[in-house]
């Protein structure tokens, strides 16, 4: 009896997360269709790094993207490391393939800032956070979320932000950002608001919030680019400093993923006399 208690409240708290996860992905949405189109502002594309490093332009911007591709090939290391029949294989793969896309993306876009490279740097980066986002609910709401059907829709949402984008930008001359920055946020929310209480097999509860405080660093970083500049003499400005967040937050769940599984039984053979 005291189990099916303990069971049945389980479930209660499983739904209530589950339910105001949901309500905060839904209050995203709302906020921003109140906030209106968010457009690129001219100053978006200055950033506080922009001399000349290795004969690259803008090249502490470019090359701290460096990082995220060995850690990105090491993820996909630690996917084909799964257990066989392991259901998240592929939506995690894909997570990793596509920060990788995002990382070239990125490269590509410091190397000369501008609309156009901006949203191919967004893309990758956009579905990369939806995946991330589909695999935390995955793990902790319905395995179901890490299904063929659930990337296609997380791949197919991103796609479709894009065409949203370059719609808004052709009819009004104003590219409205909004639904690739609500992917962008939805890891955040949803990681915040089910983490603790909710369990899961390949990550830990801690593994999931250490890599947001990664996010949510880089993110800090970010808005202190110029002053962060100012203080390293020059030397390296918050926004490249992001760039090293992210990638920490990256490494974090390439190194942990799938930690948390039992290991194999090991044969234990009687040395021979």
């Amino acid at each position: 009896m005291a189990a099916d208690v303990v069971l049945s409240a389980q479930a209660v708290s499983r739904k209530a997360t589950a339910a105001m996860m949901a309500a905060m992905a839904l209050a995203g949405v709302v906020g921003l269709v109140a906030w209106g189109p968010v457009d690129l502002v001219p100053h978006v594309h200055v950033f506080a790094d922009t001399g000349l490093w290795l004969g690259v332009p803008n090249g502490v911007a470019v090359l701290t993207h460096l990082p995220l591709v060995p850690l990105g090939f090491w993820g996909l290391w630690r996917v084909w490391r799964l257990p066989q029949g392991e259901p998240l294989c592929w939506i995690w793969g894909w997570f990793f393939v596509c920060q990788m896309l995002a990382t070239v993306g990125g490269m590509w876009y410091h190397t000369s800032p501008g609309d156009t490279a901006f949203i191919w740097d967004q893309l990758p980066k956009s579905a990369a956070c939806s995946l991330f986002a589909f695999a935390f609910l995955a793990e902790r709401i319905n395995p179901r979320f890490g299904s063929s059907a659930a990337i296609g829709v997380a791949l197919g949402g991103t796609l479709l932000g894009g065409i949203w984008w370059l719609y808004t930008l052709h009819a009004s001359r104003l590219g409205d950002l909004r639904p690739l920055l609500w992917l962008e946020m939805l890891p955040v929310v949803l990681v915040a608001t089910g983490a603790w209480t909710l369990s899961g097999r390949l990550l830990s509860r801690q593994d999931w919030l250490r890599s947001q405080i990664s996010f949510l660093v880089a993110q800090t970083v970010d808005w202190l680019d110029q002053p962060i500049h100012e203080w390293t003499s020059g030397a390296i400005g918050g926004h490249s400093i992001r760039h090293l967040a992210l990638a920490a937050c990256v490494g974090w769940v390439a190194f942990r993923l799938g930690k948390g599984l039992p290991r194999p039984a090991t044969e234990h053979r009687v040395p021979p006399s």
